[in-house]
């Protein structure tokens, strides 16, 4: 059974990279850190072996401990695998871990609204989930046809920061929304609090820097707030 497992980890792997992490770094490259999902495929490779472990040991492990046969009872493929985990919840509706693991499941496979839904179970029986948190906003964002982050989703990403301050999707995400409504400073001082936390010389690092300089130029370029002028206070 280990090794059926170890291919299909490979197999989820590879589908993610291929189909999920190349384009969505294509589609970045071409809309800008306004829309970018850039944030998804920094996370994708590490998402996606947790995600398959905490299947195997949810769905895989008990079978092979009641004497089932392992390769009837193992998930042949990733919808098998999603549809084990989903049996299980259905079963074990307060499992906050399964429904993170769902949540982490759907980001990676670039399924939002599984994502999105799964998180939400995840706030309801653990309101402080950072991790959680930051799973439904990015989710969110997919789900709009702007992609913008705002409302509920940048709320919670507020909150997030503040409970776990060193997350790097949650300061990504929280500068993409600075980004987007035009707040460039914050988003510029944003992710210079992410940039320590990344491997220096990354291929990471050099596109997070290549943003941070983007938000410097705009900021340094947008007009400055208008001042009331004396008359304008007197007359108030």
């Amino acid at each position: 059974m280990t090794s059926v497992f170890f291919l299909i980890a490979a197999a989820m792997t590879v589908v993610a990279l291929v189909f999920v992490l190349v384009p969505l770094l294509r589609q970045g490259r071409r809309t800008g850190p306004s829309r970018t999902m850039f944030a998804l495929a920094l996370g994708v490779a590490l998402v996606l072996p947790l995600a398959v472990a905490g299947i195997y040991a949810l769905v895989g492990t008990p079978a092979a401990l009641r004497g089932v046969d392992a390769q009837a009872t193992m998930p042949r493929s990733i919808d098998d695998a999603v549809a084990a985990l989903r049996a299980h919840l259905a079963q074990e509706p307060d499992d906050q871990a399964g429904w993170m693991l769902l949540g982490q499941t759907g980001t990676a496979l670039h399924n939002p609204s599984m994502a999105r839904e799964a998180y939400d179970h995840v706030l309801q029986l653990a309101p402080n989930n950072a991790d959680a948190m930051v799973g439904w906003a990015e989710a969110d964002s997919m789900l709009r046809q702007d992609h913008l982050i705002e409302g509920r989703g940048r709320e919670l990403l507020l909150r997030a920061v503040q409970l776990q301050p060193d997350s790097q999707r949650g300061l990504w995400l929280l500068g993409i929304s600075d980004f987007q409504q035009g707040h460039y400073a914050d988003a510029h001082a944003t992710w210079r609090l992410l940039q320590p936390q990344l491997e220096p010389g990354s291929a990471v690092a050099q596109a997070v820097a290549k943003q941070i300089a983007v938000a410097a130029a705009r900021a340094a370029s947008a007009p400055a707030p208008a001042t009331s002028t004396p008359v304008d206070q007197a007359t108030r």
